[in-house]
């Protein structure tokens, strides 16, 4: 049985609102309908001053006692679920952030945790009612198209996630591709940087957001998407046509140092390249698809978190110089952390011809 306050149904209305603004109202239980009455579960008796305030809103108010059902609440946070079934040690060693990837969780659990990977997975479940499988790194990303490994852990054993981002849709094979739902931001700012008519180079395209998003959010005329992994260029078809921006971008299996020379050098107004390591490795690339006149790289490295200007400024510089070009670096900023010493960075690179340069491109 609980403490309740019982009310006639005309009186529910104000009643509730007084329990609510005064702290009296016990979510954790669902009121009752029964005998002609409304039964509200109190979290504590009302005091004296309170009691006559309720009489004078509701005169049928009375304190009773009553059989109520006890609603299922959903913890706050992952740290909440796991509260009482995890030491203050593994507590302290739990990693609250995650990735979301449609109705797809992918967590980092602790070596000192792994033994409650499950629990865990489980209890992420129990928080966002919006998860559908929750599942666990497995390995660093690796080999030629940088796959990160993932393992099941709770809910549906579903590894082809369905996102959607700025009014785009994407299909993910998220172990066997790369897909980052941390860049969302980067792939709208840039989008309204892009000018009517321009032509994009999207190199290491992946499943095709910033194409995608590009088509969808700017006045683009189009995008050459430049990927090398063969199932990722699958789901990049998969959602130009998901997305119905056929006659917008254009999927291009390849490597980019060899995809730019034989079909986009001297094509592009822009060049974005989300590469997540070795960037500087295919800046050559993105000079060389830049029209004679000119253009942007949106270029992106981890460097040094104390001077993260200096090591990618110097690539581009080193680069501009041998093409014979100059640039100007319109904005930067710190995309996110990486590591205590590591940060991404983005830059803005305006490239432009040298006057004796005009109409070469080598």
């Amino acid at each position: 049985m609980s403490i309740c306050l019982q009310v006639v149904p005309s009186e529910a209305q104000k009643a509730i609102v007084f329990l609510k603004e005064n702290g009296l109202f016990d979510g954790n239980l669902k009121p009752a309908h029964a005998a002609g009455a409304v039964f509200f579960p109190l979290a504590r008796r009302p005091s004296q001053a309170q009691a006559k305030k309720l009489k004078s809103l509701a005169p049928s108010a009375k304190t009773v006692q009553w059989k109520l059902e006890r609603l299922h609440v959903r913890p706050r946070s992952l740290e909440e679920a796991l509260e009482r079934k995890l030491s203050p040690a593994e507590r302290k060693a739990l990693i609250g952030s995650f990735d979301t990837v449609g109705s797809l969780a992918v967590i980092e659990v602790p070596d000192a945790l792994k033994k409650k990977a499950g629990l865990i997975g489980r209890a992420l479940l129990e928080v966002n009612a919006a998860l559908e499988s929750v599942y666990q790194i497995a390995s660093a990303h690796k080999g030629k198209f940088r796959v990160q490994k993932i393992s099941w852990l709770a809910g549906k054993k579903q590894k082809r996630a369905h996102y959607k981002e700025a009014s785009c849709e994407f299909v993910v094979d998220l172990d066997k591709v790369f897909f980052s739902p941390r860049l969302s931001g980067e792939r709208l700012r840039i989008a309204q940087l892009i000018q009517p008519g321009e032509v994009v180079g999207a190199f290491f395209a992946g499943v095709g957001p910033f194409p995608i998003l590009f088509a969808r959010h700017s006045p683009m005329a189009k995008a050459y998407a430049v990927e090398l992994n063969p199932t990722a260029v699958k789901n990049l078809k998969e959602n130009i046509r998901l997305n119905h921006v056929e006659d917008r971008v254009e999927p291009i299996l390849g490597d980019v140092n060899k995809v730019v020379p034989k079909r986009l050098r001297g094509l592009c107004d822009r060049v974005v390249m989300p590469l997540p390591h070795g960037g500087e490795d295919f800046l050559e690339a993105a000079f060389l698809a830049l029209k004679p006149a000119g253009g942007f790289i949106h270029f992106y490295q981890f460097t040094d978190k104390q001077n993260p200007l200096a090591e990618p400024l110097r690539r581009v510089e080193a680069v501009a110089r041998k093409f014979g070009r100059s640039v100007e670096v319109r904005a930067w900023r710190v995309v996110r952390s990486f590591s205590p010493v590591k940060v991404q960075v983005v830059l803005d690179v305006e490239v432009r011809a040298k006057p004796n340069n005009l109409g070469k491109n080598k």
